[in-house]
């Protein structure tokens, strides 16, 4: 299964991607800094930067994963005010 996971860095989200990864999925994972993308590469996962409070990297990440099929597209990344 191929398991898509937004905002991946910490917390939730970096749980989410270790239990795939332990299950024997594919792993694709969402970062916003250089930190969050080296911890998921660790880890298995196939990591992107990604800040989804700017539109652009949004649109960027659409063009990246252009092809990839997903089983499952997980949302747990956090916007602050």
């Amino acid at each position: 299964m191929n398991v898509l996971v937004i905002g991946a860095s910490r917390g939730i989200g970096l749980e989410l991607v270790g239990q795939y990864l332990k299950a024997g999925h594919r792993v694709l994972a969402t970062a916003r800094d250089e930190a969050g993308l080296a911890r998921l590469t660790a880890l298995g996962a196939k990591a992107f930067k990604l800040d989804v409070a700017q539109p652009a990297s949004v649109s960027g990440l659409s063009w990246l994963l252009d092809g990839e099929k997903l089983d499952l597209a997980l949302y747990v990344a956090g916007v602050f005010a």
